[in-house]
């Protein structure tokens, strides 16, 4: 069971959304980035790991080319667990992207990864999702959800952490 308050968990959830709303308006607009690095935004994998407030930070700068990953062994705060296609077809809109994405990260997914509900888990699931102009110009139909912890820096993966 979460040690945080539900209100306190709100408030940390609002705030993160709007950093996480910030990073993903940045990934519309690094249409730059195909011939880029390993670490490739429109190239991420489920495991990879990040520090969140790093990975913000380079998603909101121009001309992004690579995103900073780092080992999941390394002190880190967030790591990709569940990635997802939606389906072809135009655009369904912002508020059904977000939609399909809060069902991914919050739900069977994250139990799964973490080993409790994310209603009892002191973690955050948080998406990176397409935008209107990746959809329509790069194709781009990925959900990627992360999980992040929002009070320290662990090290390894944070399957199966149960908290």
């Amino acid at each position: 069971m979460s040690s945080s308050s539900p209100v306190l968990r709100a408030a940390a959830l609002s705030s993160l959304a709007a950093g996480a709303a910030v990073v993903l308006s940045g990934c519309g607009v690094v249409t730059q980035i195909l011939g880029g690095g390993d670490n490739n935004v429109f190239e991420l994998n489920v495991g990879d790991c990040f520090i969140d407030s790093e990975m913000e930070a380079v998603l909101m700068g121009e001309g992004v080319t690579e995103v900073p990953l780092v080992d999941c062994a390394e002190p880190h705060d967030s790591e990709f667990f569940v990635a997802e296609d939606m389906p072809e077809g135009e655009y369904p809109g912002d508020e059904a992207v977000r939609a399909e994405a809060d069902e991914l990260c919050e739900g069977q997914a994250f139990t799964d990864f973490v080993g409790v509900p994310y209603e009892e888990s002191l973690l955050l699931a948080l998406p990176l999702t397409p935008t209107e102009q990746s959809w329509d110009t790069m194709d781009d139909r990925e959900i990627i959800c992360y999980v992040y912890h929002p009070d320290e820096m662990v090290t390894g993966s944070l399957a199966g952490v149960a908290y």
